[in-house]
């Protein structure tokens, strides 16, 4: 079963470690902006919450950080229900889990998405923490994730815009979209998703004129066991690319825990950051 919200010492613990750890990041950041001659303030920190527990996303909201990211369907939405009915004052004790357990009794239908889903993405820092969708996406998933996620950051393909078109347009609401694109020195998808960058103003003209989504701009992961700069600035160049027919699609969502201030260097604009915000990374259920 779903373990409650735990007070006292524990709990107080935590809050003091994810304090530590957020003031920790966020110095780090504006040490890269200022080595980058940005401001800090341009640069959006999402917490990357995934295998970590409702009660972390309550606290670090509590602590000011209003963006989270998974990766993982099926636990963002019982994550996200949890969050959201503890924010909004409503069954602490039974509904916020202190552990992310899943058992089927403790998942959250899908028809019940209606109960948590917000406003498009410009409302949803005012009223709750802003959701983003970060995994690659089963085209069957779309749906559900249109229930709860705010932005989704990995599109990379024409009949998963479709899908979750469909599923912003069932929930009446507006999805921001990232293009995820790939960032091996080929350009084609290794594993980790991503379109190839020749492919990307067919998907973004895509995107754009689908009701229900939103183009916000590019996505990008650095390939492993390379060095992160030059992915980084190959995912610039295209975003420069994708600017110039859709001028709105400004965020260059890159960088990581161990990644970031190169991300930074290279125009990135939206930092996921998980392993040094939570801690080292817990295994999958």
């Amino acid at each position: 079963m779903i373990a409650p919200i735990a007070g006292g010492p524990a709990s107080a613990q935590r809050r003091e470690e994810l304090r530590h750890n957020l003031a920790d990041v966020r110095g780090r950041i504006a040490a890269a902006a200022a080595a980058a001659g940005r401001p800090a303030d341009e640069l959006t920190l999402i917490a990357v919450s995934k295998n970590w527990p409702a009660s972390d996303v309550a606290l670090l909201s509590g602590l000011g950080v209003t963006h989270f990211a998974e990766n993982r369907e099926q636990e963002a939405r019982l994550k996200v229900a949890a969050v959201t009915k503890y924010l909004s004052g409503r069954e602490l004790d039974s509904e916020v889990s202190s552990a992310w357990q899943p058992h089927a009794r403790d998942v959250v239908p899908e028809g019940d998405a209606d109960q948590i889903r917000q406003p498009g993405p410009a409302a949803a820092p005012e009223s709750g923490p802003c959701w983003h969708f970060v995994g690659q996406l089963q085209r069957n998933k779309a749906r559900p994730v249109a229930g709860w996620a705010h932005w989704v950051q990995s599109v990379d393909r024409a009949p998963l815009v479709n899908a979750l078109a469909g599923g912003a347009l069932s929930y009446d609401r507006e999805i921001a979209v990232c293009l995820q694109v790939s960032l091996d020195p080929a350009g084609y998808d290794t594993g980790r998703g991503g379109v190839h960058p020749a492919d990307i103003l067919a998907l973004g003209d895509l995107v754009a004129a689908s009701r229900g989504l939103v183009l916000v701009g590019v996505m990008g992961v650095a390939p492993r066991g390379l060095p992160a700069h030059p992915a980084f600035a190959r995912l610039r160049e295209v975003s420069d690319m994708l600017r110039r027919e859709h001028p709105d699609a400004s965020v260059i969502s890159a960088g990581m825990s161990a990644d970031f201030a190169e991300a930074v260097a290279e125009g990135a604009t939206h930092l996921r950051i998980g392993t040094a915000l939570f801690g080292p990374r817990r295994g999958v259920p």
